[in-house]
């Protein structure tokens, strides 16, 4: 069955050059055009599409109001904004209803691979349940603390770069969609930020400030508050394996793009987490309370009470917003490097090492981790690094000495 995309765009001299731009993609794709939102969602109450392509700037209802929309009356479409309007404030907008931003002129070949990596992420939940719950998705929890202390630093007259990329590091949510801003067509930028302090230095703090102002962007935690103080515990965790993720890529001197992106990927390793705990606390509970008792990866019990793990779900959100097919792959698979088709040493091998070696101890009351999350020694012998282990443990340890040491 062929997928179905929906552009819309109120020039239709723009919908006819999309028209012959796509014309090779028509044993693929379905393809409709609108020329206003009013438009789009009377064809997509006919019929659904599975991926959203709108301009911004549109008479009536703009494109991320459309978006918006399309969010809360068709949560599986994925939503992508194709705009030549560059103004701050309307990309700003889009952040939640759109997932990626597209700068016109946009070529075919780019427009083309954009969608066609959205519609492969489907194959990656296969419940259309689940890939609604997480397309839905325009925020994720951030702990109250980290919220207020982001503000702060914002106003303060010492802050730095550094102050608050610091701050931002400590949480999942806020680098996450940090990155997915700075890494969007709007800033036209050569290579790929992975890093918070790459990205609070090209936003500048009055973007910063803008973002944690915006309803729904940064969104404050306000649940219960023993769930707030894990996701302090899990954001730390996520900023360690990102460390040392990086740390072991260098020693092993791999090219700076792939230990940039072991690094980003370690950093956001947990976001399904997020995602679980923000739409199903009660459920994400069970699943930890089934991998104690049940002794289960926490993979494995993920699975039987969600359907998918945690590692799924942040990759696929991750791929929805435009984050690099390496990156993707080391969050999906992190756990079990065995189940990813490409065996390889890379950054999906030096994140799974550094996820085990960060974990808390099995009968530490502050553990991060869940039992049975070991290492997959197989893959590891196939990808011939075991004997790499002892110096990847002592890098861990050093870096953890050096953190109780400050």
């Amino acid at each position: 069955m062929k997928s179905r995309v929906l552009f819309v765009d109120d020039e239709i001299k723009v919908l006819q050059g999309l028209r012959r731009m796509l014309r090779g993609m028509r044993n693929e794709w379905v393809m409709a055009f609108a020329e206003s939102g009013d438009e789009a969602l009377e064809l997509l109450t006919k019929a659904p599409a599975d991926v959203v392509v709108s301009d911004m700037r549109m008479p009536g209802m703009d494109g991320a109001q459309l978006l918006d929309t399309v969010r809360k009356r068709h949560p599986g479409a994925a939503r992508i904004i194709l705009s030549g309007y560059a103004n701050e404030e309307s990309v700003l907008r889009t952040i939640g209803p759109a997932h990626q931003y597209l700068a016109k002129p946009c070529s075919s070949e780019t427009l083309t691979k954009t969608v066609t990596s959205a519609l492969e992420l489907r194959g990656l939940l296969g419940s259309e349940k689940l890939r609604h719950l997480v397309s839905s998705l325009d925020t994720l929890p951030t702990p109250p603390e980290v919220y207020f202390n982001l503000l702060d630093e914002l106003n303060s007259p010492t802050a730095s770069v550094i102050s608050v990329s610091k701050i931002v590091s400590r949480d999942v949510a806020m680098t996450a969609q940090i990155l997915k801003l700075t890494n969007s067509a709007f800033f036209a930028l050569p290579t790929t930020v992975t890093s918070s302090q790459q990205a609070v230095r090209l936003l500048g703090f009055d973007t910063i400030r803008a973002l944690v102002l915006m309803a729904g962007f940064f969104s404050r935690f306000k649940g219960d508050a023993s769930v707030a103080a894990f996701l302090e515990r899990l954001s730390r965790r996520s900023l360690a394996i990102g460390v040392l993720a990086k740390a072991i890529a260098e020693a092993e001197k791999l090219n700076s793009l792939v230990t940039d992106q072991a690094c980003c990927a370690g950093a956001l390793s947990h976001v399904g987490t997020l995602l679980l705990i923000a739409n199903w606390p009660d459920r994400f509970k069970k699943a930890s309370s089934l991998a104690e008792t049940d002794g289960l990866g926490i993979v494995e019990a993920e699975r039987r009470v969600f359907g998918a793990s945690h590692a799924v779900f942040g990759a696929y959100l991750l791929g929805l917003w435009g984050f690099t097919d390496p990156i993707v792959e080391a969050v999906a698979y992190h756990h079990q490097p065995s189940s990813c088709s490409y065996h390889k040493f890379g950054a999906l091998t030096v994140l799974h090492v550094a996820q085990y070696l960060t974990k808390g101890e099995a009968d530490s009351p502050d553990s991060d981790e869940m039992p049975g999350a070991a290492l997959d020694q197989e893959y590891l012998a196939e990808v011939g690094v075991t004997n790499r282990l002892p110096a990847w443990r002592k890098i861990s340890d050093d870096i953890k000495t050096k953190d109780l040491d400050e």
